[in-house]
C-alpha cells in the first residue's frame, strides 16, 4: 500500500513541480515586474516613476565595497 501512495505521490508531485519552474514561475515574474512598473508610474506619475526606475538600476551596478 505504501508503495502505491508512493507512486501516486510522485506521478502528482513532479509534473506539477516541472510546470511551476519552467511555464508557470517565468509567466508570473514578468506579470509581477509589469504590474509593480504600472504601480509606480501610478503613484509617482510617468516621468517620477521612470526615474525612480532609472536610479534603482544605476544604483544597482555599483560596487558594494
Amino acid at each position: 500500500m505504501t508503495q502505491i501512495k508512493l507512486i501516486i505521490g510522485y506521478v502528482l508531485f513532479v509534473p506539477f513541480i516541472i510546470f511551476y519552474s519552467y511555464m508557470l514561475g517565468p509567466l508570473l515574474k514578468a506579470i509581477l515586474l509589469l504590474g509593480g512598473l504600472l504601480m509606480l508610474w501610478i503613484i509617482l506619475g510617468p516621468k517620477a516613476g521612470y526615474l525612480a526606475f532609472k536610479q534603482a538600476f544605476i544604483n544597482q551596478g555599483k560596487s558594494k565595497t
